[in-house]
């Protein structure tokens, strides 16, 4: 039944994932209850609707990364929008920027149980790592224009940010300091706020 709820959940995001794959996030919504609640990873009070609030909403990324993309996910903390990312796009290769070492310790676990092949772990500062890549992905990080900042020297020619904004997110602070962007199109599950993509349009 969580299943069959699950899938309904990720086709309304335009999504397909196997049995196989769904699996895969039953596997890490595990493991966000069993050690990323209880080490203060997530908060206790939505360790009852993980799925909604934290791992469907990684998914509503799935759409903005092109297929086989070069992804970094900056301060991923217990892994989110990363982890389901992955498992969403086998064919793209994720490095989980986490300088926390709790937590990066988190994320070398999740992975490995998952059977994640597709990612690695960086467990230190994302200025600290000297790679490009195509997409960066910023979840509860830092403001839309402190992202920007901190993704630019990450990201290769017309490379994009795709930035989970909150409730509160004002597109006059991009556009203030001058960073192209717009706002997601795609069917999603938002009940937080817009995806935003930076970069070129």
């Amino acid at each position: 039944m969580k299943h069959e709820a699950w899938a309904r959940d990720v086709d309304r995001l335009g999504v397909s994932l196997s049995a196989a794959q769904l699996d895969q996030l039953a596997a890490y919504e595990a493991l966000l209850r069993e050690m990323a609640v209880p080490r203060g990873m997530i908060a206790a009070s939505e360790a009852a609707r993980l799925w909604e609030r934290h791992i469907a909403d990684g998914l509503r990324g799935v759409a903005e990364i092109p297929d086989g993309a070069s992804v970094a996910d900056l301060g991923s903390g217990a892994g989110i929008p990363g982890v389901p990312l992955a498992v969403a796009l086998p064919a793209s290769e994720f490095v989980l920027i986490e300088p926390r070492r709790i937590r990066a310790a988190f994320l070398e676990a999740a992975v490995d149980n998952l059977g994640l092949s597709n990612v690695e772990i960086f467990p230190r500062r994302a200025e600290d790592i000297r790679r490009w890549f195509e997409v960066c992905v910023a979840r509860a990080f830092s403001s839309p224009s402190g992202t920007w900042q901190a993704a630019q020297p990450l990201l290769a020619p017309e490379g994009v940010v795709v930035y989970w904004a909150g409730e509160r997110f004002r597109p006059e602070e991009l556009n203030e300091a001058g960073v192209r962007s717009r706002l997601s199109t795609h069917a999603d599950l938002a009940r937080t706020g817009p995806l935003v993509i930076m970069g070129p349009q």
